[in-house]
């Protein structure tokens, strides 16, 4: 039995299952002659007789039904071995280091962190968590999740989302120092600002329908966007936040929005960015559709 294949074994189990060689060779597709020889062949390296073959039906031997269930193992254990190696190699393995901002890293990626795990068990995820642009290159990272910075020519990015900033602050400073009505009434208020991104201290307000842009000094300063909201949710002052970050603490009560009729309307793309000649690998790109649905859930406005 030592020269016989997985398709001799194969061919025995389909031949006991039809109880006909010719049927066999329809189904392969081949000639009724082929079929004959080949089972013939499979007598002759056992050294039995396995089956009582007429012109128009089959009948195995004692020896063909111990045969049988030998071949059904073998053919059921290659079927097992494929489907175990075909999983093994769809499975999402390696790790994956991810730059995020603090902001994202705390209200998404982090509380979505658990669910990756369970869907991918082998992927290992390293977070690089900061505010700064990063060089992708030249610091190992394979995708970096940016607000407002429009992608180079040098990675490929796919847009998560866009969302807005508008003005928050705690309940408990508002029933203190009591909410402002106008734009000008902040004047009068404690502001935090961003020491790290001089844009987010540019604070817009519509105001007869056209746009006027402030400069805040700030009275509180912070370098990262995490700290402004951990600021404001502190009741340390009024913080120009992202307005989706800022909608679900005040779901949950800890922030209010102020001076909301003279909200702009502009948003801030939001982008995933991974460097070209990484695109192909699955672990990237499962990350990369795993991170999309990350944003959608959290509320930012689908991409474009």
């Amino acid at each position: 039995m030592k020269n016989l294949t997985l398709d001799d074994f194969a061919l025995f189990v389909e031949v006991a299952a039809a109880q006909s060689l010719s049927e066999v060779a329809r189904d392969r597709q081949v000639a009724a002659s082929h079929v004959s020889r080949h089972f013939a062949r499979i007598e002759a390296q056992c050294n039995l007789r396995l089956a009582h073959r007429t012109t128009h039906s089959l009948t195995l031997t004692d020896d063909g039904e111990a045969f049988l269930e030998t071949a059904r193992r073998i053919v059921l254990e290659h079927a097992q071995l494929q489907g175990s190696m075909g999983a093994r190699s769809q499975a999402v393995t390696g790790a994956v280091r991810i730059s995020v901002g603090q902001l994202f890293a705390q209200y998404v990626l982090i509380p979505c962190l658990p669910e990756l795990r369970v869907r991918h068990p082998g992927l290992h995820v390293d977070l690089h968590i900061d505010d700064r642009l990063v060089n992708m290159a030249g610091e190992g990272i394979d995708i970096a999740v940016r607000a407002g910075v429009a992608p180079s020519d040098t990675v490929i990015a796919r847009r998560l989302g866009s969302h807005g900033r508008a003005l928050f602050a705690a309940p408990a400073y508002l029933k203190k120092h009591g909410t402002p009505r106008l734009p000008e009434d902040l004047q009068h208020h404690s502001l935090i600002t961003n020491s790290a991104t001089a844009a987010h201290n540019r604070w817009q307000f519509l105001l007869k329908g056209q746009i006027t842009e402030k400069k805040i000094t700030g009275h509180v300063r912070v370098n990262s966007s995490a700290a402004v909201v951990a600021l404001a949710v502190a009741g340390i002052g009024i913080g120009r936040i992202n307005d989706v970050v800022g909608r679900q603490l005040v779901a949950q009560c800890q922030l209010r929005q102020v001076l909301s009729r003279f909200q702009t309307l502009e948003q801030y793309p939001v982008y995933a960015a991974i460097l070209a000649e990484r695109n192909r690998a699955l672990k990237i790109r499962t990350t990369m559709d795993f991170l999309s649905g990350c944003f959608e859930d959290f509320g930012l406005l689908p991409g474009a």
